[in-house]
């Protein structure tokens, strides 16, 4: 005997919802992405280690969480930043274990400033200065989207905060060249002395405008306390989704400070 027709309708939809409920249950939503890029010496190519790059969403404000890890696996280094108002100027927190060397920008009561921290010397802090077209560490990515259009014609002038020095530094970013789907870029101090100090080289994709190559200081310190110089090369394939728990595990993931990089 066969259903009346609204029967029939309540009974489909019953049983949509069931496989919709089997589908999530089976495909549970991603709540963050996960990218691992690896950080090579740029005089040998030898692996020093590597950043496992995680994006979500913490509340309202856009998040990316960086792991640094040895090429044991073991975790020695973090970076939390978090886009609260500006893409181009986050807060962000970094934290070396194996010196304790910290860096960041943070905002207390409204008001935003720089901090910096060697080894188990008390933090120091200034008040964030302003710059034009200001940017701030990861920022960088959302300058370059931003100013992708302008990059094509003629090169840009940001500023570029440099924590340890709390100033922001008048940079150039000019495009090489494209060239087998990349767009090549390289920023360089906008000052007379700018001769003397190293470019950092940078390819995007095309398509995506998703890095893929970073070559010059990194964030990342040598025995010294002075910036690596190396080449970190990101994946061609797109981020993966993952679960909450892992970036979860990422933030809780203990520092072991014994990372000889």
């Amino acid at each position: 005997m066969s259903l009346p027709a609204a029967e029939r309708v309540v009974a489909a939809r019953t049983v949509f919802v069931a496989l919709l409920a089997c589908l999530f249950a089976a495909f549970p939503l991603a709540a963050a992405e996960r990218e691992e890029a690896r950080a090579l010496a740029r005089d040998d190519g030898r692996l020093l280690y590597r950043e496992v790059h995680y994006q979500d969403r913490d509340g309202d404000v856009a998040r990316r969480v960086v792991l640094y890890r040895c090429p044991d696996g073991a975790a020695f280094a973090r970076k939390i930043v978090r886009a609260q108002v500006n893409a181009t100027q986050p807060d962000f927190a970094f934290h070396d274990a194996r010196s304790g060397y910290r860096e960041g920008v943070r905002t207390r009561d409204g008001k935003r400033e720089i901090f910096v921290q060697r080894g188990e010397g008390a933090p120091r802090t200034a008040a964030l200065p302003a710059a034009d077209d200001a940017v701030i560490d990861a920022g960088f990515d959302a300058a370059v989207r931003t100013h992708w259009a302008a990059l094509g014609d003629a090169p840009q002038r940001l500023s570029f905060l440099l924590p340890e020095r709390f100033a922001f530094m008048p940079v150039r970013v000019a495009k090489v060249g494209d060239a087998d789907g990349m767009r090549q870029l390289r920023m360089s101090v906008d000052r007379w002395f700018g001769f003397a100090v190293p470019p950092i080289e940078l390819r995007y994709g095309l398509d995506d405008k998703r890095l893929r190559e970073f070559a010059g200081p990194g964030t990342v310190r040598d025995a010294r306390g002075k910036p690596r110089d190396v080449r970190i090369v990101f994946p061609a394939q797109a981020p993966r989704a993952v679960a909450a728990s892992e970036v979860a595990a990422a933030l809780e993931d203990p520092l072991s400070g014994r990372c000889s990089t």
